[in-house]
């Protein structure tokens, strides 16, 4: 290889400047001409070489922005897709939880309801009442925190875990106190518990009292109340007419069997409605009210009699005209 680039020529250069100045001369060897182009061609290769790398890189890296800019967008599509998702199903939460306040609500308004009727026959009521007024939210917002969803979610659950059982011993108590109303109402419509007449205003009650015909203490064997000649008397219970008809003192009466030795007496009637052997209902008009007899103006005696002995009537009357309870009338009587 030496001995080749040895034997190659030399070139001279000659470079002749303008005016009197001396000319330069410059003896170039071939083997120095025959490199510079080559690496002048090494040199461009070289350069198109990394211009190529770098379009490639710049195109990779715009590929990747993209794919990052769509990842990007996708995940922030998701992210807003679950975040309203976590939002829904937290509304959807406090809502069923509102239901679950309602179910029991309405659960405690069965069981006032079946209070109430035992109550209204005399049974005594299985839970005590709970008063409460639900009209009406406010207050300052606060936003709910993930204790408080998380919080509400497990009492959510344990609630509506529990209310199946609730609701089977509801139905249960419900049934039984059906069972209880039924045969109390047979009993209370064998007991004389209805108001007898019309008027509620009672003008003599049960025990001694001054005679308004003899101005000297008697005994009052029963209760009047006051009224207008031909209102209805009604049968205070179940039972037959076991007597019918006219005495000087009772004037038109009537007197009806009950159960448990029990015998109801309406006197002072303007007529009678019912004979002797008749089966009569609780409240079946029996007569009309009147003034005959040993009576001062319109009004009914009203006597219970039990195995024989006249008795107050106060502690059977338990229902007044108009669903106003009996005792309370005779107690505003007694006032």
């Amino acid at each position: 290889m030496r001995k080749f680039l040895r034997s190659m020529p030399n070139y001279t250069f000659l470079v002749l400047p303008d005016g009197s100045k001396p000319a330069l001369k410059f003896r170039v060897p071939a083997a120095l001409l025959l490199a510079v182009p080559t690496l002048i061609f090494l040199l461009i290769v070289i350069a198109s070489l990394f211009y190529l790398q770098h379009e490639r890189s710049n195109q990779q890296l715009e590929l990747l922005q993209l794919q990052l800019t769509s990842a990007s967008e996708s995940h922030q599509t998701q992210l807003a897709g679950k975040e309203k998702m976590i939002e829904q199903l937290q509304t959807d939460l406090v809502q069923l939880a509102q239901q679950a306040e309602t179910v029991n609500a309405r659960m405690e308004e069965l069981n006032k309801l079946e209070s109430d009727m035992k109550s209204l026959v005399g049974l005594p009521p299985a839970n005590p009442d709970k008063d409460g007024d639900e009209n009406g939210i406010g207050g300052e917002r606060q936003d709910a925190t993930d204790e408080d969803i998380f919080g509400l979610a497990k009492q959510t659950k344990a609630f509506y875990s529990s209310i199946g059982g609730g609701i089977e011993d509801l139905k249960n108590r419900l049934n039984a106190t059906s069972r209880e109303v039924q045969k109390k109402k047979q009993e209370l419509r064998a007991t004389p518990t209805f108001w007898p007449t019309e008027s509620d205003r009672i003008t003599s009650l049960f025990g001694v009292r001054i005679d308004p015909f003899t101005n000297h203490p008697g005994v009052h064997s029963g209760i009047d109340i006051a009224g207008r000649t031909g209102d209805s008397v009604y049968a205070a219970a179940d039972g037959t007419v076991l007597d019918a008809g006219y005495m000087s003192e009772r004037g038109n009466y009537i007197a009806v069997s009950h159960k448990n030795g029990i015998v109801t007496k309406y006197m002072h009637l303007n007529s009678v409605l019912a004979q002797e052997g008749d089966r009569v209902k609780q409240g079946e008009p029996i007569g009309l009210l009147g003034s005959t007899g040993r009576s001062t103006g319109p009004h009914l005696h009203f006597e219970v009699m039990k195995d024989g002995v006249s008795v107050d009537p106060k502690p059977y009357l338990k229902m007044g005209i108009k669903g106003i309870p009996a005792d309370v009338q005779l107690e505003k009587r007694q006032d």
